[in-house]
C-alpha cells in the first residue's frame, strides 16, 4: 500500500471544528468542511442524518445495514466489543490482507484501545470517519488521533457480524461503563 502521507494533524483539526458538529452534520459538513478535505481523500458518501448515522466499526462489520441493530446500538460499535470479539478468537488476525479484509488502527502508547477500522479495497482503504463521511484513502491518510499502528483481520459476512453482535452486545459500551 502507498505510504505517502498527508498532514494527519490537519485532518484532526478539520474533524474538531465547531466542536465536531461540522464533521457529522450533513449540511454543515457540505458547507464548512468538504472543501477543506485534501484532494487525495475521496469522499464517497457525506455524513448521514443523525437518526441513520453510525461509526467505523459498525460500517466495517456491515451492521449499519441492519436498522434494528443500528438503532439498538445507537450507531456505535465500541472498540470494547470489537476487542472482546478478538479476545474470544471470533475474528482471525492475519498478516497478508486481501480485498475486503479489515485494517485496524491503534495508538502504540495505548495498544489496548482500537481507534479506527477500515476495509481494504485494492491499494486503498475505505472507512467511515467517526460520524462523518465515508472516505477512500491511503493507509496512513487518516487523522493523527486514529493512531500510529495497524494490524489486519479477516473479514466476515454480515450474517456472522449480526450473530457476533447478538452474542457480544453486552460488551458494547464505553470503557468507563464496563
Amino acid at each position: 500500500m502507498c505510504l505517502r502521507m498527508i498532514d494527519r494533524n490537519y485532518l484532526d483539526k478539520i474533524l474538531q471544528q465547531n466542536a465536531d458538529k461540522n464533521w457529522w452534520h450533513p449540511v454543515l459538513f457540505t458547507k464548512n468542511v468538504k472543501h477543506l478535505i485534501p484532494d487525495s481523500l475521496e469522499i464517497m458518501i457525506n455524513p448521514p442524518t443523525a437518526d441513520k448515522n453510525y461509526n467505523c466499526f459498525m460500517y466495517a462489520l456491515g451492521l449499519y445495514k441492519n436498522d434494528k441493530i443500528r438503532t439498538e446500538a445507537k450507531g456505535f460499535i465500541y472498540d470494547t466489543m470489537f476487542t472482546k470479539i478478538l479476545e474470544c478468537h471470533e475474528l482471525q488476525v492475519i498478516k497478508d490482507p486481501e480485498e475486503g479484509d479489515y485494517v485496524i488502527y491503534r495508538d502504540k502508547n495505548s495498544p489496548d484501545i482500537l481507534t479506527h477500522i477500515g476495509i481494504c479495497s485494492g491499494e486503498k482503504i475505505i472507512s467511515k470517519w467517526s460520524w462523518g463521511p465515508l472516505v477512500k484513502h491511503d493507509l496512513w491518510d487518516v487523522p493523527e488521533s486514529y493512531g500510529d499502528e495497524v494490524f489486519y483481520v479477516k473479514s466476515i459476512s454480515l450474517q456472522n457480524a449480526e450473530e457476533l453482535y447478538s452474542q457480544y452486545k453486552l460488551s458494547n459500551k464505553l470503557p468507563e461503563d464496563k
